[in-house]
């Protein structure tokens, strides 16, 4: 059996990346100390990870809690449109596309009937464009 391989900072930081990430996807913003004790990880670790995923455009900073005795904590988001994904319905009947946003909303969407004769990948880059 292999010697299991320890892991690298580089990999390490982006576990917790993705895990933030995927915390704010199921449970909308959060604070720094939230998404620390959600994660286990440190406050400055988690300022670290919010700094890294800020700076990337992947969060964003939406607000404050003030719903709480103390200071207000400010809350991080994830950016939904940061990045899109395309999908397409290829069909004897036609080509449909449709785009969503990070949180899986769908963005836009377009449909081409099936044109006798027409170029099969002209109408599917017509449908994505």
């Amino acid at each position: 059996m292999p010697a299991a391989t320890p892991g690298t900072p580089s990999l390490l930081r982006a576990m917790n990346d993705r895990a933030a990430l995927e915390l704010l996807l199921a449970h909308g913003p959060l604070s720094r100390t939230r998404i620390g004790h959600l994660t286990g990880l440190s406050k400055p670790t988690a300022s670290q990870l919010l700094a890294r995923l800020e700076a990337a455009g992947l969060v964003v900073a939406t607000g404050t809690d003030d719903g709480r005795p103390g200071p207000s904590a400010q809350l991080y988001a994830l950016n939904a449109g940061a990045a899109h994904v395309g999908g397409l319905d290829v069909t004897p009947e036609g080509v449909h596309a449709a785009v969503a946003d990070l949180t899986g909303t769908v963005t836009g969407r377009f449909a081409l009937p099936y044109t006798e004769g027409a170029d099969a990948v002209g109408q599917v880059t017509t449908a994505l464009d």
